[in-house]
C-alpha cells in the first residue's frame, strides 16, 4: 500500500482538483450566458410583438388620415398636368399621380424566354473568379525559411501569401 501512496503525486492531485473545480466553473459560466442568451431572445421577441402591435395601431390612424385628405383633396381647386394632380400647402404638396399603364417583370421567365429566343443581347453574364485555396494549400508547407512548394521543393515568395505562427489554444471538452 505504501508504494501506490508513492506513486501518486500529492501535489498533481491537488492541482487537478483545482482544475477541475476550474473546469465545473466555467461549465456553469457557459450554461448561465446560454440562459442568458435565451431570456435576450425571449425578451426580443415580446418587445417586437409590442413593437408590432403599436406600430399598426399608428399606421391605422396614417391610414384614415390620408383617406381624409384624399376626401378634402378632391373638394379643392387643384394645379394639373399630363401625369399628376397636386395642391400645394405650407407644410407640404399633396400630390395625386394619374393611373397609367405600367409593366410587371419575373426575371427568372424573361431569362428563360431570352436564352430560347436567341436574344443574347439581353441577357447580362457575369464571370465569378475565386481562388481555389484548399487545392493550393495542400501542395504548400509552412517552414522557418518560408513557405515550400512540395512539388518543386522551391521557397515561394508570392505577394498575398506568408507563414504566421498561430498562438497555442486552450479547449475545455465535457
Amino acid at each position: 500500500m505504501a508504494n501506490k501512496q508513492a506513486l501518486i503525486d500529492v501535489r498533481t492531485i491537488q492541482l487537478k482538483v483545482e482544475m477541475d473545480q476550474l473546469v465545473e466553473n466555467i461549465k456553469e459560466l457557459e450554461i448561465a450566458i446560454a440562459e442568458l442568451n435565451e431570456l435576450f431572445k425571449a425578451r426580443t421577441e415580446l418587445l417586437k410583438e409590442q413593437f408590432e402591435e403599436k406600430k399598426m395601431g399608428l399606421e391605422q390612424k396614417k391610414e384614415k388620415q390620408e383617406q381624409y385628405l384624399r376626401e378634402l383633396f378632391e373638394q379643392v381647386p387643384q394645379s394639373e398636368t399630363k401625369t399628376q394632380r397636386k395642391v400645394k400647402l405650407l407644410n407640404g404638396d399633396v400630390v395625386v399621380k394619374k393611373a397609367k399603364l405600367d409593366l410587371e417583370k419575373d426575371i427568372d421567365k424573361l431569362l428563360v424566354w431570352a436564352q430560347m429566343n436567341g436574344r443574347n443581347d439581353l441577357i447580362n453574364k457575369k464571370e465569378v473568379l475565386s481562388f481555389k485555396w484548399a487545392d493550393f494549400k495542400k501542395d504548400l508547407v509552412p517552414t522557418e525559411d518560408g513557405i515550400v512548394y512540395v512539388e518543386t521543393g522551391e521557397l515561394l515568395d508570392i505577394e498575398g501569401l506568408s507563414t504566421i505562427t498561430k498562438t497555442e489554444e486552450m479547449e475545455i471538452k465535457y
